[in-house]
């Protein structure tokens, strides 16, 4: 007797089985794809089971032929970004931010007095413009021609530490900077011959 399909469509034992086998076979050995599909959906040809090398070579075969290919009309992104060197850029250095020198505070020497060509113009008449030179009798010394008594009282009031320096051994800066105390507090009058170019 002929194994039949009985009346609500299940299957004969011996063709269930052999569904079954290929089911398996193809699921173990290839691990799904299209023949999982051609096993379900065919009848199996009478005659010996394919070994299990004959098998492997359709699966390649297969899962070959289901492979995508790639379209010629879509460029390979993938392969032009790997192919892109990507730039190197160096960070650049931080900016050195230099800060200006804060200069030396000057004596408190109140507003601010005659312009420096007037204070030049002094010196000059005073002592030739010479910050070293000395009068004949030793007494006035310097660009201002200060007498030591007066350079000690100034310098005690605006700048301590030039008290008992010699003016005409003084720097121009210090020098400067007591004429224009002894300015602030007594105007031209130190000066009697050449203070009229103070004012």
């Amino acid at each position: 007797m002929t194994p039949q399909s009985s009346a609500r469509g299940v299957l004969a034992p011996r063709t269930l089985v052999r569904r079954s086998a290929a089911f398996l076979v193809a699921v173990v050995f290839v691990g799904g794809g299209p023949l999982v599909a051609q096993a379900l959906t065919e009848e199996p040809a009478p005659g010996p089971v394919p070994s299990v090398g004959a098998s492997q070579a359709t699966t390649a075969r297969a899962f070959a032929a289901s492979a995508p290919r790639p379209n010629p009309a879509i460029p390979d992104l993938g392969a032009k970004l790997a192919a892109t060197p990507v730039p190197v850029v160096a960070p650049s250095p931080a900016p050195v931010v230099e800060e200006a020198p804060v200069p030396a505070p000057l004596p408190d020497v109140g507003p601010p007095g005659p312009s420096a060509s007037q204070w030049a113009a002094m010196r000059e008449c005073e002592s030739g413009g010479d910050y070293a030179i000395t009068s004949r009798s030793g007494k006035y010394r310097g660009a201002y021609q200060f007498d030591r008594s007066t350079w000690n009282s100034v310098a005690e009031r605006h700048a301590p530490a030039l008290v008992g320096v010699d003016p005409a051994q003084a720097s121009p800066a210090d020098q400067d900077a007591l004429a224009l105390a002894l300015y602030s507090e007594r105007g031209a009058r130190p000066w009697p011959h050449c203070g009229r170019h103070l004012g």
